[in-house]
């Protein structure tokens, strides 16, 4: 071979090599733009929570299962019927145990599981808590390209975790009562808004401990504050998960449901039997007398288009069952 021939296979050789290059710089920077357009995405929706996040995880990873575990709870798009589902909660120990990349082909059948650990802020690590994240493939799908890239991804979706859970938690201080967990008044007047433009039928309830002042100055702030405590956790006992029940301040509590031609009798018999329950609540409990009272409006958004004609209603209803005596109940409805 002359110094031509030596040259040319040299050249060549250094040609292909600089394409190759080229060819994985701009896959890394097309990755890195998309990565980029996606953390902005995130950021910007706030309706984008652990759920959908976990759509995102499956599209961009390509996967068919994934599993993330947030403060003991699974969220995965895999159906608790699937059998692989049961099948990886046997290695759940094993797996959330791990604290780097882990691939493995044989503990599923016809299947590789990757598992991720996730990396938490210290902000919110005290609340809000995401283990390993687990993704499944099928044996064929998984090569050492593909695992690149999910390191690669999962080092972003480390952070999209991070903003979705730090949003959540600034909204729970922004909307939630830090002294009885229930939503605050903020959130109420959000809520009343909507009611008010919905097309559904809506009871809004007012409850007002009677004399609260008395029980604060005989018995202490101690224990009015274990009286609204225990107040707050018998609402959410007795009303349904997707009824919203708020503590506009000091002993007033409203709930807002959404009624159709069954729940609206139901719900009156319950209403009836509140105040008799919440006596001997308070004295099975804290030793003390406590009695409600309570107005309830059921209506629709075609007949109280107005969030403020709703709040004088209710509030007028409520002021109606402290003029009868206290210890008792007026309901409306409209429908």
């Amino acid at each position: 071979m002359n110094n031509f021939d030596k040259y040319q296979r040299t050249a060549e050789g250094i040609k292909d090599s600089v394409l190759e290059e080229n060819k994985l710089l701009t896959r890394q920077l097309a990755e890195a733009r998309q990565s980029f357009e996606l953390l902005k995405f995130v950021h910007s929706d706030k309706s984008i929570n652990l759920e959908k996040l976990t759509d995102i995880i499956v599209g961009c990873t390509g996967c068919l299962y994934s599993m993330m575990f947030y403060n003991g709870e699974i969220i995965s798009n895999l159906s608790k019927e699937d059998s692989i589902y049961d099948d990886v909660l046997e290695f759940k120990t094993l797996l959330l145990d791990k604290e780097e990349l882990f691939v493995s082909d044989k503990l599923l059948p016809d299947y590789t599981v990757v598992v991720y650990p996730i990396s938490m802020s210290q902000l919110i690590s005290d609340s809000h808590f995401v283990n390993n994240i687990i993704l499944i493939y099928t044996n064929k799908f998984v090569t050492d390209e593909v695992l690149v890239f999910v390191k690669s991804f999962m080092i972003v979706n480390d952070v999209l975790i991070n903003i979705v859970l730090m949003r959540e938690k600034m909204l729970s201080l922004i909307e939630t009562d830090p002294l009885t967990g229930l939503l605050n008044r903020n959130s109420w007047n959000d809520n009343l808004e909507k009611l008010s433009v919905s097309d559904n039928s809506f009871s809004v309830i007012f409850i007002d401990i009677d004399n609260f002042k008395n029980i604060n100055d005989s018995y202490g702030h101690q224990k009015g504050d274990q009286v609204l405590k225990l107040t707050s956790k018998w609402l959410k006992n007795i009303f349904r998960d997707e009824d919203m029940i708020f503590r506009l301040g000091g002993d007033e509590f409203a709930i807002t449901c959404n009624v159709d031609s069954i729940y609206i009798d139901r719900i009156v018999l319950k209403l009836n039997s509140l105040t008799d329950e919440y006596t001997l609540l308070i004295r099975s409990f804290l030793g003390i007398d406590a009695t409600i009272s309570i107005g309830a409006l059921i209506t629709n958004s075609k007949i109280t288009i107005d969030r403020e004609k709703i709040y004088s209603r209710v509030d007028s209803l409520l002021y109606q069952s402290k003029q009868k005596g206290r210890n008792t109940i007026t309901i409306t409805s409209d429908l």
